[in-house]
């Protein structure tokens, strides 16, 4: 039961992060292969970064940073539990 209801809200979570993720910019450094929102302290150089629709970089394989997008490796966490979960069945 407890398990079902942390699904639930991991999937909740994460469709209302994804809804509110459709129209916000990230930044991607030339060598990197996160996506940062712009006050991310772990953008050495803030002159040579790409701006970019969060949907399209990671359509483009970019992986959200763990300092500044700590709601995206959960919401991510959530969809591979689900997927064990369905494969259990």
């Amino acid at each position: 039961m407890i398990n079902k209801l942390l699904v639930i809200g991991m999937l909740a979570m994460f469709l209302s992060a994804t809804t509110y993720a459709a129209a916000e910019d990230v930044y991607i450094t030339q060598q990197g292969t996160k996506y940062h929102k712009e006050d991310c302290r772990l953008i050495k150089n803030k002159e040579n970064v790409t701006k970019m629709d969060k949907k399209q970089a990671i359509e483009e394989g970019y992986g959200p940073c763990k300092t500044c997008f700590k709601e995206d490796i959960v919401a991510g966490e959530g969809q591979k539990e689900q997927k064990q979960a369905k494969k259990s069945k």
